[in-house]
């Protein structure tokens, strides 16, 4: 339940094999009530938002972004959809150059919020895009991937 990644351990805690937790998340995930998200499907979109930034991995990304949309659609859950743009935001941040495919991903995630409506996405990256800690050819890169009028809203 943290938004960043601790440096020490708790002396309480123990830990997992990520396979088993994904396991748990996944099987979870099949019983839960619509609107819900399971503890470890919750810790399994956390760990996700995390990791991908420092240890990118496609199969990975492509996991996470297909079951947050899936359950976003199916099952009426926002938990993992709002990890998926913590995600975009903090790859926006990094020091680590963000991949073409992953900003395509955030501005076609960025198109689908209906005008008028809640513009998470939109509003995360409009505090990014202010922000000084906005890595600058991460700026420049993905400047370059939005049209004039996006850019424009983001400015204003």
């Amino acid at each position: 339940d943290q938004n960043s990644p601790v440096e020490t351990l708790p002396e309480d805690t123990t830990h997992e094999m990520y396979s088993h937790l994904r396991g748990k998340a996944l099987s979870q995930r099949e019983v839960a009530a619509t609107g819900t998200c399971p503890y470890d499907m919750d810790v399994l979109y956390q760990f996700w938002s995390h990791f991908l930034i420092r240890n990118f991995n496609s199969s990975m990304y492509a996991e996470f972004r297909h079951l947050a949309f899936a359950d976003a659609a199916q099952r009426h859950n926002s938990t993992g959809i709002a990890n998926l743009i913590k995600y975009y935001s903090e790859a926006l941040a990094s020091q680590i150059p963000i991949r073409e495919h992953v900003g395509r991903h955030f501005i076609e995630l960025l198109q689908s919020e209906k005008a008028g409506g809640e513009r998470v996405a939109f509003s995360q990256l409009r505090e990014s895009w202010r922000s000084t800690t906005l890595n600058v050819s991460n700026r420049k890169k993905f400047g370059d991937m939005i049209n004039a009028d996006l850019k424009a809203e983001l400015e204003a």
